[in-house]
């Protein structure tokens, strides 16, 4: 029933977004595992929609730092130029990973241009709300994860975000 459904949604999301002329560009998800949409930017700067799982893109060695945001969020576009300066300046030492929330799909999809969002984002679907493992109370919301894959410091704003980074990045 539950992969009907999966299947019902993704066909409606994908009639949609052909009827009404989006910028999405759909691959199917991959057999097996928990996947989460993922949204980029790619080269022709046209936001496409992949399939990748969270643990396959946080907790690989690196330090990866996790901006929660939506379209509708004020204060997440506030807080986006700071996400853009980690982004920029610690290329290579750190990932910058948006995860969307809270957010209908093609909201997100617009406001990545929108917003000049150049980093991925995922999308939070269904059964995937990440609420008991991250424990969202409100957007935007910044975690910083370790190489491990744990938290290293969250609920993090303005300068603080740089602060985080910096110290994680000299121990």
């Amino acid at each position: 029933m539950k992969r009907s459904f999966k299947l019902l949604v993704a066909a409606l999301f994908a009639a949609t977004s052909f009827l009404s002329g989006s910028l999405l560009q759909a691959q199917d998800a991959p057999p097996g595992g928990f996947k989460n949409a993922f949204l980029n930017m790619n080269k022709s700067g046209k936001v496409a929609l992949t399939y990748t799982r969270w643990d396959d893109q946080v907790g690989k060695g690196n330090y990866t730092l996790a901006f929660f945001w939506a379209s509708w969020s004020d204060e997440a576009r506030e807080e986006l130029p700071y996400i853009q300066v980690i982004q920029k300046k610690y290329a290579g030492k750190v990932k910058v990973l948006g995860v969307t929330y809270g957010d209908e799909i093609q909201d997100s999809m617009d406001a990545i241009p929108e917003w000049g969002i150049t980093f991925p984002s995922f999308v939070f679907v269904e059964d995937a709300v990440p609420d008991g493992q991250f424990d969202i109370d409100s957007i935007p919301l910044v975690i910083l994860f370790g190489p491990d894959g744990k938290i290293v410091k969250r609920d993090l704003h303005g300068e603080e975000v740089e602060e985080a980074v910096q110290e994680a990045l000299s121990n």
